[in-house]
């Protein structure tokens, strides 16, 4: 079972994806300058959203740098058995299974990594770096639990084991055979890490993961998630803050003092913000999903396609929120689901960039750019099994096919998507 949702969705002014300039982020599409939100925000905020919360509660996992001193933590905390004098050296140990992450992957973690600093500062054996791994790391929290037991499981077992693998000198010192016996008893450790990082949680499983350790196995994502880009050509716009003294006229002491701001900003405090209707793809395999978590049913893995589609309709990125209150919610939704597994974007629908002016509305035209090459060119290509779901409002409630199924409400939509994807993959639909 196959999901594919697209979205059209206008954004006032904000800037809610910057880039190292602290500018909107843009690309050029259709020879033009575009409007962008990465898909590793839209990620990020859809797996950190209310409706994530809600349906999966605790059974989500943190992507941090920390989880050395999340092991530490947990075996000070308990009766292991493990020295506080030791903690520091098994927080280097642990942190230097990690490489630092390769820039190129497609990867959430990757992506997201792909802007830390490479420095000293976080290298597992600075001081302010003890404990943290040179990349971010995707796990749900026993996990956590489940290392702390295996090491100090090592440490009870074979100390020798593990002394070389916190890296303390061992006295005396080890013949080869011992040294081969004993990296043995470090790698059934390492192993054992893996085996237990093979227990996923749907954010990994929707995601993906991505690490350079053998302690934590990589998971290929059941969800893509598209770089949001705007339909038509964008322009960026620049503010500068300003602050007026609110009493200042009791204390002022000339006509010249009493006028003006008190304070204007300008260079550093220059705000950069755009505008845009953005096109959204993104696409859920259920068959992956539920290879990924076997545990899932035929109707909680339908369940996880309907929280999707809620959370990337309603999960907005935050930057610069405070400033702007970019709130939108998206005014067409359309998911198609397939037994065939056949992504296609219809980002090219706006190759031709949307242009608007006096009496044509951006959203309208959008839709209308959508739906033209979805009649056309998505037909050539779609199976013939496909099933389309539609809310369209406002100026997008534009007049469509009649294999349109159309719902009203966002809950609507969410029930039929969760609906038709239990049935397909019963076969009933």
């Amino acid at each position: 079972m196959f999901i594919q949702i697209h979205m059209l969705q206008s954004t006032p002014p904000g800037n809610l994806n910057r880039d190292d300039t602290g500018q909107p982020k843009k690309c050029i599409f259709g020879g033009v300058t575009r409007g962008r939100i990465s898909s590793q925000c839209l990620k990020r905020n859809i797996r950190l959203s209310p409706q994530f919360k809600e349906a999966f509660g605790e059974a989500l996992a943190d992507r941090t740098q920390y989880l050395p001193r999340m092991v530490a933590d947990v075996l000070k905390a308990s009766d292991f058995g493990v020295p506080d004098e030791e903690l520091n050296d098994l927080k280097i140990a642990l942190a230097k299974k990690f490489k630092k992450s390769e820039r190129g992957s497609d990867s959430e973690d990757a992506q997201e990594n792909a802007g830390e600093q490479d420095n000293t500062e976080g290298s597992p054996s600075s001081v302010d770096g003890i404990g943290k791994t040179p990349q971010l790391v995707f796990f749900p929290q026993p996990f956590v639990q489940r290392v702390a037991e295996l090491i100090a499981d090592l440490r009870k077992s074979n100390l020798r084991a593990y002394n070389r693998f916190i890296g303390r000198r061992l006295n005396p010192k080890p013949t080869k055979d011992e040294e081969k016996s004993l990296d043995a008893e470090v790698k059934k450790f390492i192993e054992q890490a893996a085996v237990a990082s093979k227990s996923l949680t749907v954010d990994i499983g929707l995601f993906g993961r991505m690490t350079t350790s053998d302690l934590v196995v990589n998971v290929e994502a059941a969800c893509q998630v598209a770089h949001a880009i705007s339909t038509h050509e964008t322009f960026i716009e620049s503010d500068y803050f300003t602050a007026m003294d609110d009493r200042k006229q009791d204390y002022a002491s000339t006509q010249t003092d009493m006028t003006g701001a008190a304070f204007l900003g300008s260079g550093e405090t220059e705000t950069f913000f755009n505008s845009a209707v953005y096109y959204k793809y993104l696409n859920l395999d259920i068959d992956a999903i539920r290879k990924h978590l076997p545990s899932l049913n035929i109707e909680e893995a339908a369940r996880v396609a309907g929280v999707l589609v809620s959370a990337a309709a309603l999960a907005n990125p935050t930057g610069k929120q405070n400033s702007f209150a970019a709130h939108a919610v998206p005014e067409l939704i359309l998911v198609e689901a397939t037994k065939v597994k056949r992504p296609i974007s219809y980002a090219n629908a706006f190759l031709q960039p949307v242009e608007g002016g006096p009496g044509r509305n951006l959203m309208t035209e959008s839709a209308k750019a959508l739906h033209g090459y979805i009649d056309s060119v998505a037909a050539a290509f779609a199976p013939d099994d496909v099933h389309r779901l539609l809310l369209a409002v406002g100026p997008a409630s534009a007049p469509l096919k009649s294999d349109h199924l159309r719902a009203a409400t966002l809950d609507e939509l969410v029930e039929s998507v969760v609906r038709l994807a239990s049935e397909e993959a019963r076969g009933t639909a």
